[in-house]
């Protein structure tokens, strides 16, 4: 990595803790060159605007999670259901953190999706996105006759990843692990023995 480029992944990945615990509205250029301790006119060096600054932080915490996606559930040396149930508890780990925060891309969402089309354009790709990995892996498992349900596996993607979105939220609003443990419990009813 370039001099340049890591002064660019400094300032988003400070900016970035601000922005995930404070909110986009609540979260200024100052606050985000403060936090990187570099002077303001940085910021424009690497970045048009915070909107702009926004959609580059999403894509690099999607980037990173979906690395991290990729691995667990590309592995087919376990069968679907245990990669999916490692994939969404994979969470537990970081499940204060995810108590404090939420998900930052369903962060995003809630709050920039009617005031930024980009940002809400750049949210929908990434759930997406997300969704086709939990896709593929349903219908891995519908070939090999393990998946109890006749839904499509699109439908049956989206609404394990609407799920989960709604248990991060839930998990925040209440600061404790049950929704995660109902999710975690309902997963595998959709498979066979």
């Amino acid at each position: 990595m370039s001099k340049r480029e890591l002064k660019k992944d400094h300032l988003l990945d400070a900016g970035l803790q601000v922005m995930a615990t404070r909110g986009y509205n609540g979260t200024s250029i100052k606050d985000i060159v403060d936090a990187a301790n570099v002077p303001k006119g940085s910021f424009y060096t690497y970045f048009k605007s915070k909107e702009d600054f926004a959609v580059e932080a999403l894509e690099k915490v999607t980037d990173e999670r979906m690395q991290h996606s990729r691995h667990l559930l590309g592995d087919r040396s376990i069968s679907p259901l245990e990669r999916l149930q490692r994939y969404f508890g994979s969470s537990l780990g970081n499940c204060e953190e995810s108590m404090k925060g939420g998900c930052f891309i369903g962060n995003m969402c809630q709050e920039m999706s009617e005031s930024s089309e980009v940002i809400r354009l750049k949210v929908r790709q990434l759930l997406r996105n997300k969704t086709q990995a939990i896709e593929d892996v349903l219908e891995e498992a519908r070939l090999h006759g393990n998946l109890k349900s006749a839904l499509p596996s699109a439908v049956l993607a989206e609404f394990l990843l609407n799920s989960w979105e709604g248990t991060l939220m839930r998990m925040k609003a209440a600061q404790c692990r049950e929704p995660m443990n109902a999710f975690l419990a309902v997963l595998p009813e959709l498979f066979e023995g």
